[in-house]
């Protein structure tokens, strides 16, 4: 099953430090998973519309 992994700002490779977000998808357990929790499609698209809202919040619209 594929995967990204995200880790903390503050990691550093070898630390030891639990990735903070691990996002995996696939065919043989059909669906999308974040941190092991499956998530149907409208709870992607409200996850990503939730993250765009904050980024921009964040740091200004970059367009």
């Amino acid at each position: 099953m594929p995967k990204e992994t995200f880790w903390p700002a503050t990691a550093v490779e070898g630390d030891g430090t639990e990735p903070a977000l691990t996002i995996s998808w696939g065919h043989e357990l059909p669906g999308v998973y974040v941190n092991g929790v499956h998530f149907d499609r409208s709870g992607i698209n409200r996850l990503i519309r939730v993250a765009r809202n904050s980024r921009d919040k964040a740091y200004g619209r970059d367009e």
